[in-house]
Order: structure tokens, then sequence, then C-alpha cells
């Protein structure tokens, strides 16, 4: 028999991970050991201006579970000066604050929420390609819409010149999970507005960006049907799986058709 894949865990792919000890006294860690978090005030600590995460969503379900549990995944940071040696145009927007989060951006909006006075962290001593490591951090977990990871690797691909094999490469996914999201890139800019604000779905929008742009309209928009674009047969409210795919090929069927209420109620019902 092959590996068995537990759905519930790909579902939940950034969930947290077991607590680790912490250490330290106050707000100051007093080791920087990578094994082990040490705590800090949630004062003490600046968001990363680079972070790929264009909003934060679901955050109150995590408040919830973080009043009650606690932060049990460390987010990781990096000193504000070993920051700003290595993005010294970002000094204002850091502030003054001892550390900048690298990763967990969303943990630190849902603790504050909570009312928590610190968090566990992760200590780094590098910040040279942060816009890079959040990138990979995310799309590795599902955190970013479709959007947001395309505008994230083309951003890859303007700043360090990589290609598509060489994006897809180092965030773990394959070529076509690239090329796919840069597509959406092709779509105008206030069609990139409706696809993030939710006017039009992911499946829409890469149909119509095959359309030169001045052809690229919403549907429904001019009160005559939008220029036809060989596709797919679709069934609405259907979430067709094939029974012979792996489980990462329904997680992501699931992903694409569910809203974030509805995967989270399947793994309550998985976790029974």
């Amino acid at each position: 028999m092959g590996r068995r894949t537990d759905l519930s865990s790909l579902l939940s792919s950034g969930a947290a991970a077991p607590a680790t000890e912490t250490a330290g006294e106050g707000t100051r860690p007093v080791a920087r050991d990578a094994a082990h978090p040490v705590t800090v005030a949630l004062a003490d600590l600046a968001e990363n201006p680079d972070n790929p995460r264009h909003e934060l969503r679901d955050l109150d379900g995590l408040a919830e579970t973080l009043r009650e549990r606690g932060v049990l995944q460390a987010l990781g940071v990096v000193p504000r000066a070993v920051f700003l040696a290595a993005h010294p145009h970002h000094e204002e927007a850091v502030g003054r604050a001892p550390y900048v989060v690298l990763h967990g951006h969303r943990r630190l909006a849902a603790a504050r929420m909570a009312g928590l006075d610190e968090v566990p962290v992760l200590v780094r001593e590098d910040a040279s390609r942060t816009d890079e490591d959040a990138l990979i951090e995310n799309v590795q977990r599902d955190d970013l819409t479709e959007l947001e990871q395309a505008q994230a690797i083309q951003g890859l691909i303007k700043s360090y010149g990589y290609s598509q094999r060489q994006v897809a490469a180092r965030i773990g996914k394959t070529q076509g999970f690239v090329s796919q999201r840069l597509s959406l890139m092709k779509l105008r800019e206030d069609l990139q507005e409706a696809l993030a604000d939710g006017r039009v779905s992911v499946e829409d929008a890469r149909r119509i960006a095959r359309l030169p742009q001045e052809e690229q309209a919403l549907p429904g928009d001019t009160g005559t049907p939008p220029p036809t674009v060989p596709k797919a047969r679709r069934d609405y409210g259907v979430i067709k799986i094939d029974s012979r795919g792996t489980p990462e090929d329904v997680v992501e069927s699931l992903r694409r058709h569910l809203a974030p209420a509805a995967l989270d109620r399947i793994l309550e019902l998985l976790a029974r």
C-alpha cells in the first residue's frame, strides 16, 4: 500500500506545531537558539513591509483559539538592525520596534486581537531575502490567495531574474502551478481588483485573462455575453473529485470551491 495521507492535516497545512520550551525574562530573549523559541512582547514586534499577504483573513476564530491555548507555533523574527541593514528603505515602516516579523503575521494580528501580551518567537540573523522567504513559506502553506501568489511570484521574477522553472523549484511547486498563477497578471488592473474582492471567480478570471486586455470584461458588465473562449464544461454547485487522484488533488479541489468557513467545518467533521 502507498503512503497514507491525513486529509484533515493537508487542509489545515498551516496548523500550529506542538509547543516548545521558551526562555528568557521579560520581553528580551537571552539566547538565539533556533531550536528553542523565546518570548517577546507584542509591542516589540513590527510587521515586515515585504509580507506578500494583502489581507489577514479569518482572524476571529484564530484569536479565540489563541485565547484558549496560546500561540503554539513560534513567529519567525529578525532583529531590527539586521533587517534594516538589508532593507534600509523600510526604516520608517518598521519604526523603533526591536524585532521585525518575517513569518507569522496572521498569528501576530490574532494575538493582538486576543489581547495577549507576548508571543513565542524564533530569532534569525539573516534578512537578505525576506521577500523570497515569505513567499516560499506562504505558498507552501497555501496562506495566500491565487492573486496574491501571482503578484508575489511576479515580484520574485522581477527582483531576482528567476525563470518560471526556477521560481517553481524555489517554492516547491510545479512549473504549471507558477504559469497558472502568472496568467492572472494578464488581467487589467480593475479586473484584478474584482478578483481580489470576490466579484469574479478564479476560474472566470483565468478565462478572461486569455483575452487581449481591450476585450476583457466581467461577465454581464456590458449587458451582452462576454467573448467566447474555449473552456471546459462546468457544473456549478458540484465539486468533481477524481477518485483516482491523490489527497493533495482532493485538497486543491476543495480549496478552489469552498469558503474558509466550509473548510473549517470539514476539518471539524474529519477530526471526529
